[in-house]
C-alpha cells in the first residue's frame, strides 16, 4: 500500500515539474519537424532544421555571452548564408537567398510569438501550458537587437558543452544569463551546481592523489588530466565570478533604489539570497586552488620519491655487455663510453669573485658572550584573550551599523542582520557575543558618539569609543541615534543546524533612528 501510494505521490505531485524540464526541449523538436517540402514545393526538404537550429543557438551564446554584444539581423543572415554554403553545398540567387534565409529566422523566433507546450496537469485536472522562447528582441532606436535566452542556453548547455570549457565556465555563463533576466531563484540553483561541480573537482584531487600512493605512472596520467579540467580555466573562472558578483552589486543597489511594493521587497530577499549564495560559491572555490596547489607540491614529492627508489647501487658492465650482444646493437656500448670521453672542466673563480673574497671583513678569534638578566616572559591570562574577542566582535558589528545610519535614517535589526550576514555569513548568530552586543547596547534609549568620544559610562562605550578613534577625520564622531523596541514584531532570525539538535533564536525587532 505504501509503495503504492509512493508511485501516485510521484505521478501526481511532479508532474509540472518534469513538464517544466522538458519544455526546454519543446521548440527543438517543433522546429525539427519544420516542414520545408511546404515551403516552394519542397525544393529545400533536405535542410536539416534541426542543425541549423542547433548552429544558430551556438552562434548566439558565442556573441551575446562571451563576447558580450546583441546582435542584428544583417549579421545573423550573413552567418546563416555561411551554413547554407558551406554545409549544405546551397547556392541561391541574392533574392531566393533573402527568402530562404527569412523563412527559417521566423521559424526560429517564432515569428516573435513563444512556444506554447500544453499539457494535463493532474492536481488542478485541467489543461495547463508552459511558454519559452529561443530568441529575443528589442528595439533600440531604429535598430532590432537579437538575443539568445536562458532557456535556450540551459537547452544548448545539456545537448554538449560549449569549446571545452570548464563545467563551472558554463554555469557561470548560464547564471549571467539568470541575473540579467531577473531569475534570481533560478540563479541560486546554478550556484548549487556549481558548488556540486566544485565538490566533485575537490573529490578527484584524494583520487589522484591515492593513484600516485599506489601507482605512479597512472597517478601521472590523471594528475595531468586533472590539471586540464582542474587548473587550465581557473583564472577564468575567477574572472567570471567577480563579473557576475559586479552584476549582483549592480542589481542589488539598483533595487533597493526603487524597492516599494511587496513584489519588489520579495525581490529583493531574492537577490540578498543569490549574493550570499554566489560568496559562498566564491570561497569555495578559492579552497578548490589550495586543494590543486596541495595536490601539485605533494605529487611531486611522491614522484621525486619514487625515481630515487628506481636508480640502481651500482652498475652491472658484465650484464649490460651481455644484453648488447643478445641485442647485436654495439651503439649501446655509447651509454657509458661517452661520458668517459667529456672535457675535463676545471673550476676557476673569476675576477669579481676574488674581489669580493677579500672585501669579506674577517671574523674575530673570539665572540664574547654576553650576559645579563633574560628578557621577562609576558603571559596572556584567559580573561585576557575573551576580552580582546569580544572587542573585536562588538567593533565589527558597530561598525556595520554606523556605516548603515550613515546611509539611511531609520535602520532595523532585521535590515542589519542581512548586511552581517552578507559580511560574515550565517556563522555570526551562532556567535555568542551578537546577542550579548544587542543587550548591551540596549541599556541606553539614546547614543550621542561625540559624547561617547570624551566620557565612557559602559563597557561598551569604551569599545565604541576605540572604533571611532580608528576611522579617518572621525566619520562616526557627529553621529547621534535613538533605539525603539518593538516586542509586538518579534522576528525569527534562523534556525540553525547543530551537531547535536536544532537552535531557534528569537529576538525583539529593534529600530535604530538617527537623530541629526
Amino acid at each position: 500500500m505504501d509503495s503504492t501510494y509512493q508511485m501516485l505521490h510521484d505521478i501526481i505531485d511532479f508532474h509540472n515539474d518534469r513538464m517544466q524540464n522538458l519544455r526546454r526541449y519543446y521548440p527543438f523538436f517543433c522546429l525539427q519537424n519544420t516542414a520545408f517540402h511546404l515551403f516552394k514545393e519542397g525544393k529545400y526538404a533536405f535542410l536539416d532544421m534541426g542543425y541549423i537550429t542547433l548552429a544558430v543557438l551556438r552562434y548566439f551564446i558565442e556573441e551575446n555571452q562571451f563576447n558580450d554584444r546583441a546582435l542584428q539581423y544583417p549579421e545573423i543572415y550573413a552567418f546563416l548564408s555561411g551554413v547554407l554554403s558551406r554545409d549544405f553545398s546551397l547556392s541561391l540567387p541574392e533574392e531566393e537567398e533573402k527568402e530562404l534565409i527569412g523563412y527559417i529566422f521566423d521559424k526560429l523566433k517564432n515569428d516573435g510569438k513563444p512556444f506554447v507546450m500544453e499539457y494535463f496537469d493532474p492536481q488542478k485536472k485541467t489543461k495547463a501550458s508552459v511558454r519559452m522562447k529561443l530568441i529575443d528582441a528589442v528595439l533600440s532606436g531604429n535598430t532590432v537587437l537579437y538575443t539568445v535566452t536562458a532557456d535556450a542556453i540551459e537547452f544548448y548547455l545539456d545537448t554538449k558543452e560549449i569549446r571545452e570549457e570548464s563545467k563551472i565556465n558554463i554555469q557561470q555563463v548560464l547564471l549571467e544569463k539568470m541575473i540579467h533576466t531577473k531569475n534570481f531563484k533560478g540563479g541560486i540553483d546554478v550556484i548549487r551546481r556549481i558548488n556540486s561541480e566544485v565538490n566533485r573537482l575537490r573529490l578527484q584531487k584524494k583520487e589522484v592523489l591515492a593513484l600516485l600512493g599506489s601507482n605512479v605512472f597512472d597517478g601521472v596520467k590523471a594528475l595531468e588530466e586533472f590539471n586540464q579540467t582542474g587548473m587550465r580555466w581557473f583564472s577564468e573562472e575567477q574572472t567570471l565570478f567577480s563579473h557576475n558578483m559586479e552584476l549582483m552589486e549592480r542589481a542589488r543597489a539598483k533595487a533597493e533604489e526603487t524597492a516599494s511594493g511587496e513584489r519588489d521587497m520579495e525581490a529583493l530577499r531574492g537577490i540578498y539570497q543569490l549574493e550570499t549564495e554566489l560568496k559562498k560559491a566564491m570561497a569555495n572555490h578559492g579552497e578548490l586552488l589550495a586543494d590543486c596547489m596541495d595536490l601539485q607540491m605533494r605529487a611531486d614529492e611522491m614522484i621525486q620519491k619514487y625515481k630515487y627508489s628506481r636508480l640502481r647501487g651500482a652498475f652491472d658492465f658484465r650484464a649490460f655487455v651481455a644484453a648488447a650482444e643478445e641485442a647485436q646493437d654495439v651503439s649501446m656500448l655509447s651509454h657509458f663510453v661517452e661520458p668517459l670521453l667529456m672535457p675535463r672542466l676545471r673550476k676557476q673563480f673569476t675576477l669579481l669573485q676574488t674581489d669580493e673574497l677579500f672585501s669579506q671583513p674577517a671574523e674575530p678569534g673570539e665572540t664574547a658572550e654576553l650576559t645579563g638578566g633574560s628578557e621577562e616572559e609576558m603571559y596572556v591570562f584567559d580573561d585576557e584573550i575573551e576580552e580582546e574577542r569580544i572587542s573585536g566582535n562588538y567593533t565589527a558589528i558597530a561598525k556595520t551599523l554606523f556605516e548603515e545610519l550613515l546611509l539611511a535614517e531609520r535602520v532595523t535589526l532585521s535590515e542589519l542582520n542581512r548586511k552581517l550576514e552578507i559580511k560574515y555569513f550565517d556563522g555570526i548568530f551562532r556567535n555568542s557575543d551578537y546577542y550579548s552586543f544587542l543587550v548591551h547596547i540596549c541599556q541606553k534609549k539614546e547614543y550621542d558618539l561625540e559624547q561617547v568620544l570624551k566620557k565612557q559610562d559602559t563597557f561598551l562605550e569604551e569599545i565604541l569609543a576605540g572604533v571611532l578613534r580608528e576611522q579617518p577625520e572621525h566619520k562616526f564622531a557627529k553621529l547621534k541615534f535613538r533605539l525603539a523596541m518593538k516586542p509586538e514584531a518579534e522576528e525569527l532570525l534562523h534556525k540553525i543546524a547543530g551537531p547535536e539538535r536544532d537552535a531557534t533564536f528569537m529576538t525583539t525587532e529593534i529600530v535604530f533612528e538617527r537623530m541629526n
